[in-house]
């Protein structure tokens, strides 16, 4: 991305970010000096009509060299002394001096009982037991960080050392805390999240008192615990904490927490959480509706089984053997991971959760029901729409705009709508709402945000990475793109397809404008692909064409007709080294065509992946065809003797190994490919295919006898 304003002159090296404030600091204030303004940053008067001037000019430079969210912090100010000290204070806040957690607990930093601290950080329990055997009372010694050689344990993991410190000091060592009012408990719950480590001490006599201790920040284990994001160690602690603990909170810290668990996906504590206390559902507790809305959309899509019934009813056999695909490849991942002792990720219940986030949308959507337009702006609801767009977050939008229609028409002061942030952050869920608004999507066609921006527009310019890397290869992301800005140029009127900007240019001059690196790329990418596959197509073609006259078995002397000939395996070789020697042909034929191809836009929307695709298959029924006729080949060898006959089956199977590894990985990205080419997945519009409609016909009695 090309720098500007400030940053392109040579002033700073880069604009302002919260991280390069004191270099940005000491370039911009030699400048102001230069340019004779720094009286005026520094001391903050202008009495003076050329001082105002200054003042202003001085105020220009130091916004123009802000990256946009630092600027924000200070385009409300009206002068540059006050904007400078803003920036001081907002920038070096971000570098506040933290002590780390293990600040403390290098041995060779305590000035007493060495040796002991040297036993518990190397988890050597006979040297800890050996020692306290000698001065029992050491276990109770604090260094000037208030750690004990159990909150040492507990930040090195070590749990027999716990476990038996535990046992030796009881409750009176489990109770002791730090410099910053932390139990060992503590260090376990917010920094380590070691939840067999918290079970030690909870389960000591009276230790279900720990769960109440605060310290100096006024949080419990268990907030500290949900801060940190910690599922297991959050979980555990709120189902041992009392109710009365929970009870004694702030109503503030009750909030938080409930926010930090939804924050942290752990929906069956904050569900919990609002059905026991009655506060937690009123407008006081609203703030949390931006962390729903941040949920992201891939957290909360069908399951794999529904996606599978779906397909099958719409009559899309690609989607539904793609999902087929993808349920098989993770039920062969899984079990690969337990053979070799591992766990597969994400082994959490994904369904129970998207259902306990719909149950905890459904208490603020009750909530929202009841308020006025200026409370839900308090309450930052708008802004709530405008994050769930942002995200594809689609079930917080319908929930809401069901509670209040006019949240459905949120804008920002941009003035843009959560269609416009669905087309800029790419989200298709979202937009394909606009198909449900009947009259009203006429509102959205003709829109346009202050920038004179309609909807093409801001469909125009290269989008973000996460919605470029669903795809592979950049000829592939291009098609993707190019279905966006078809996707929406239908449904904008025909006159903001030709509309222009505040900065005159129209949607289609952005687009190409915006997109020539891609273009390269793909280009690019396309003619290395081909000209890496032409060469493999090549020496098939060499190999299977030199096969033809050197067929196995040998040939008869006098008629030169194979001996094998009247063999199956013979009809096998022959047919199967025709097919490959014909598809390779075809597929350098096809890579050949796409080295001298016009690479224009309209091009990466289907011709090319066509041939791509084309090639592609091609090339792998040639390999496959090619393994056949091997087989055949070595078959009509080798079978004639008993000696060969397991040596053959070995060589068989060992040849179908590479080809079961990587021909479902090839075929999936034919079928991806194909849905690309046949369907516009931006939209959801599908040709109507014949297959389709047969399993449409196959699928009416099954209908029928459920009605």
């Amino acid at each position: 991305m090309e720098c500007i304003g400030v940053a392109s002159r040579g002033i700073v090296h880069e604009v302002l970010t919260r991280y390069n404030y004191q270099e940005w600091k000491t370039l911009m204030k030699s400048y102001l000096r230069g340019e004779n303004l720094w009286d005026v940053v520094e001391n903050g008067y202008a009495s003076t009509p050329i001082d105002a001037q200054r003042d202003a000019k001085a105020l220009h430079i130091i916004q123009l060299s802000c990256a946009p969210n630092i600027f924000n912090e200070i385009k409300d100010f009206q002068t540059a002394h006050i904007a400078w000290n803003h920036l001081a204070k907002v920038c070096r806040s971000e570098f506040k001096i933290q002590p780390h957690i293990r600040h403390g607990v290098v041995s060779n930093n305590v000035s007493e009982h060495k040796a002991l601290y040297k036993f518990v950080e190397n988890d050597d329990w006979e040297g800890t037991s050996s020692y306290l055997r000698d001065q029992p009372n050491a276990i109770f010694w604090t260094p000037p960080s208030g750690r004990t050689v159990l909150h040492v344990a507990t930040i090195e993991g070590h749990t027999n050392i716990v476990e038996g410190l535990v046992y030796l000091g009881k409750e009176e060592l489990v109770k002791m805390q730090d410099e910053d009012g932390n139990t060992a408990l503590a260090l376990a719950a917010g920094y380590t999240g070691n939840v067999n480590i918290a079970k030690r001490f909870v389960n000591v006599k009276d230790g279900q008192e720990l769960l109440a201790i605060k310290n100096k920040e006024d949080k419990i284990p268990l907030l500290l615990a949900a801060n940190s994001g910690r599922k297991r160690m959050t979980r555990y602690l709120f189902f041992r904490t009392p109710s009365r603990v929970i009870d004694n909170l702030s109503s503030h810290n009750r909030v938080l927490l409930l926010e930090q668990c939804i924050q942290a996906h752990i929906f069956d504590v904050a569900l919990t959480l609002l059905n026991s206390y009655e506060e937690l559902s009123n407008i006081e507790s609203l703030p949390v509706l931006q962390e729903l809305a941040r949920m992201p959309s891939a957290y909360l899509q069908a399951s794999r089984r529904q996606t599978m019934v779906e397909s099958l009813k719409n009559g899309t056999l690609v989607e539904l053997i793609l999902t087929i695909m993808h349920m098989f490849g993770k039920f062969v991942e899984s079990k690969i991971m337990n053979i070799c002792g591992q766990k597969s990720e994400n082994r959490e219940n994904v369904f129970g959760h998207k259902n306990e986030f719909l149950q905890i949308l459904r208490y603020y959507k009750k909530i929202v029901s009841t308020l006025n337009s200026s409370q839900l702006r308090d309450a930052l609801v708008y802004d709530a729409m405008l994050e769930a767009a942002k995200h594809g977050n689609v079930e917080f939008i319908n929930d809401m705009r069901e509670a209040n229609h006019d949240l459905l028409w949120a804008m920002d002061n941009h003035g843009r709508d959560i269609f416009s942030y669905a087309v800029i952050h790419r989200k298709h869920n979202v937009f394909r709402l606009m198909h449900t608004l009947c009259g009203n999507k006429d509102i959205i066609n003709y829109s346009t945000d202050m920038f004179d921006n309609n909807l093409l527009h801001l469909a125009a310019p290269l989008g973000p990475l996460s919605d470029l890397n669903l795809r592979p290869g950049a000829a592939l992301q291009m098609q993707r793109e190019i279905q966006w800005f078809k996707a929406v140029e239908e449904v904008v009127h025909v006159k903001c397809r030709e509309a222009k900007n505040g900065e005159g240019k129209t949607p289609e001059e952005i687009f190409i404008e915006t997109h020539k690196e891609l273009m390269k790329d793909g280009e690019k990418w396309a003619k290395e692909t081909a000209g890496t596959f032409a060469i493999v197509g090549v020496l098939v073609i060499t190999v299977m064409f030199a096969a033809v006259f050197t067929v196995p078995g040998g040939l008869h002397q006098e008629t030169g007709v194979p001996l094998s000939i009247k063999e199956k395996r013979f009809t096998v070789f022959i047919v199967a080294d025709v097919i490959s020697l014909l598809a390779s042909i075809i597929t350098v034929l096809i890579y050949i065509d796409l080295q001298t191809s016009r690479y224009a836009p309209t091009d990466f929307l289907k011709r090319l992946p066509i041939k791509i695709m084309s090639g592609l298959g091609f090339l792998s029924l040639s390999l496959i065809s090619m393994m056949i006729a091997f087989c055949a080949a070595l078959g009509i060898v080798l079978t004639k003797s008993w000696l060969y006959k397991h040596l053959f089956i070995g060589v068989v199977i060992l040849t179908g190994i590479p080809f079961i590894l990587l021909v479902p990985s090839q075929l999936r990205l034919l079928l991806q490919i194909f849905q690309f080419i046949t369907s516009n997945p931006i939209t959801g519009h599908q040709k109507s295919t014949f297959i389709g409609r047969i399993f449409r016909k196959l699928l009416l009695p099954i209908k029928a006898c459920r009605h």
